[in-house]
C-alpha cells in the first residue's frame, strides 16, 4: 500500500512522505463499529527541550530547533515495532533523545521511522500492518538579537481574545543586552490596552525555537509579574497564554488577571 503526504511550513519545510492506501472497501455490517479505528500509522512527534535538564525541561512539537539543544522522537503508535534511522543511527524504541550541536546549524536533517503491528482487518482489511514517513528536522542558530531581528518569533502578531471586542496587535522582541547573560524578551502590548513589558523577561533556558515560557521574572512596576508562554504551532496557529498580576484587598498578588490569545503572524 503507498500513501504520501507532503505538508509544507511557511519559515522551514518539513515533509512527511507516508506508505499507505487510502482506497478501503465500504464498511459492511461487520465492520461498521470501525468510526474510531486506525490504520497502523508510523507518524511521530519531534520534541525540542527547552533545556538539557529534563526535570525542568518544556517541550515543542516541531519541524525547527536551535542548535545545542536535545530533541525527543516519539512515535505515536503504541504497542508496536519501531524502526528509527537518525543520522547513521538506527535504533528500535519508541520514544529516542539525541542532542544537535552547532556544527549542524542551517541543515535540513532527514528524520525516519518504520512502524509493523498487527493490523485491524477487520475494519481496515488493506491494512498490512506496516508504515513508514520521513521528516525533516532544520537547525537554526540561537545567537544575538536586536529589535525585530529575523528569530521566528519576533515580530508583529495580529491576536484575539475572548475578553476584547477587537483583535490587537502585541510585538515580540528578544534583545541582549550589555550585561552578557542578562538576555531578555520584550512584550509590547500584551493586555491590548497598550502595556509593556520590557527588560524584564529573561529568556534563559525556556526557549524553543517555536515557543518560549516566562515565570514571574518580571516585577510589579515592569510588566506586573507577567509570565506565560507564547506558541507558534506547526498548523500557522498562535496562541498567548499569560498572567499578570495585582492588588486584592490592598495586597499584591502574582496572579489575577489572565490573558489567552489565538491569532497569527503578521
Amino acid at each position: 500500500m503507498l500513501k504520501y503526504i507532503i505538508v509544507g511550513f511557511v519559515c522551514v519545510g518539513i515533509v512527511f512522505s507516508c506508505k499507505k492506501d487510502k482506497s478501503q472497501p465500504e464498511m459492511s455490517v461487520l465492520n461498521a463499529g470501525c468510526d474510531c479505528a486506525k490504520e497502523v500509522s508510523a507518524n511521530f512527534l519531534m520534541e525540542e527541550m527547552s533545556t538539557g535538564n529534563t526535570n525542568f525541561a518544556r517541550y515543542t512539537d516541531t519541524d525547527s530547533i536551535f542548535s545545542d539543544k536535545n530533541v525527543r522522537f516519539t512515535a505515536i503508535e503504541d504497542d508496536a515495532e519501531y524502526t528509527w534511522y537518525i543520522g547513521t543511527e538506527v535504533l528500535h524504541t519508541k520514544s529516542v533523545t539525541r542532542y544537535f550541536d552547532n556544527t549542524l546549524v542551517g541543515q535540513s536533517l532527514p528524520i525516519s521511522l518504520v512502524v509493523k503491528k498487527k493490523s485491524n482487518t477487520i475494519c481496515f482489511p488493506n491494512d498490512d500492518g506496516k508504515d513508514s514517513i520521513l521528516k525533516y528536522l532544520s537547525v537554526a542558530q540561537l545567537g544575538t538579537y536586536d529589535f525585530l531581528d529575523t528569530t521566528f518569533l519576533e515580530g508583529t502578531y495580529r491576536m484575539k481574545s475572548p475578553l476584547l471586542l477587537d483583535s490587537v496587535e502585541i510585538v515580540i522582541d528578544y534583545r541582549d543586552y550589555v550585561s552578557g547573560m542578562n538576555k531578555r524578551i520584550d512584550i509590547y502590548n500584551y493586555d491590548g490596552l497598550g502595556s509593556n513589558c520590557t527588560q524584564r523577561i529573561n529568556r534563559g533556558g525556556h526557549v524553543n525555537y517555536r515557543q518560549f515560557w516566562t515565570f514571574g521574572e518580571t516585577s510589579v512596576t515592569q510588566g506586573n509579574y507577567l509570565q506565560g508562554d507564547m506558541h507558534h504551532r506547526l498548523d500557522g496557529i498562535v496562541e498567548m497564554n499569560f498572567t499578570t498580576g495585582g492588588y486584592v484587598n490592598g495586597n499584591y498578588e502574582q496572579i489575577v488577571n489572565h490573558y489567552l490569545y489565538r491569532g497569527r503572524k503578521l
